[in-house]
């Protein structure tokens, strides 16, 4: 795991505080066996650390809904390349965070939403990186504004139909949005072979495009659940993703950005 920020130290061995955060809930399910739940563990940092100096590390992930926090002391340092320190948890100064730790994991293996946020994988077929970019950050954005903590959107990008059909094959999809013209291979005829694969009420598909009511009326007809008409407001994208994915009203709130596409 690596060291995302701290706070600047009076002298050497004043207590510092570190945000700890991995990439994945998998990265920190590795540490816990292989470290963690051994007394410790090794963090990337390029700052300078004598032996004994304490911290205070707030341990997360994405998606994760309560940080772990933690007290540790420096065990080890290790300034050549691939700089960090070898942390000692302090766990007997605050025995309530070992069993924490655990419980933590056995909710992460059971997928109990107490946990841990409702993982959205949304597969984004658009050939203009531009709106490609504008889609997957605002969604984030209001995502995170409207539904807190509680979903978590995770975004896979294709520039064609072709490479859209591919990554379908390879990945699991939650929520196909689509253009429908695009090169290689089109948005109608990836809807089409999408539904041979996928029948409706098992993946969602957003379908949009400039190209007017008869665009939209091909689109359903070969499987799509909705069709939007371009410039796409993203308020409306969010909401009729809400809708497909049955996210509930409590995502709904007002304030929301206007902005189109």
């Amino acid at each position: 795991m690596s060291d995302k920020e701290g706070e600047a130290r009076q002298h050497p061995r004043s207590e510092v505080m570190l945000k700890v955060e991995y990439p994945g809930y998998e990265d920190f399910l590795h540490d816990y066996t292989e470290n963690i739940s051994k007394g410790g563990t090794f963090v990337y940092s390029e700052r300078e650390w004598r032996v004994g100096d304490r911290l205070r590390l707030t341990l997360s992930f994405p998606g994760l809904l309560r940080a772990i926090q933690l007290r540790g002391e420096v065990a080890w340092v290790r300034k050549e390349q691939d700089r960090g320190i070898g942390v000692r948890f302090l766990f007997d100064e605050n025995p309530e965070s070992e069993q924490q730790l655990a419980t933590l994991v056995k909710a992460i293996e059971r997928g109990e939403s107490t946990a841990l946020a409702r993982r959205i994988r949304i597969l984004v077929v658009e050939d203009n990186q531009f709106i490609q970019k504008l889609l997957r950050d605002g969604l984030d954005s209001l995502a995170r504004k409207r539904m807190a903590d509680s979903v978590t959107l995770i975004f896979r990008e294709a520039a064609n139909g072709f490479d859209g059909l591919e990554l379908i094959g390879k990945e699991t999809v939650d929520l196909l949005v689509c253009d429908l013209y695009l090169p290689v291979l089109d948005g109608f005829e990836l809807i089409r072979r999408v539904r041979q694969q996928h029948p409706k009420g098992q993946l969602p598909i957003l379908a949009f495009s400039a190209g007017g009511p008869d665009a939209g009326r091909r689109a359903l007809a070969l499987g799509a659940d909705i069709f939007l008409d371009k410039p796409l407001r993203l308020t409306k994208v969010f909401e009729t993703i809400c809708d497909l994915l049955r996210l509930g009203e409590a995502m709904r709130q007002q304030g929301s950005p206007g902005a189109t596409l």
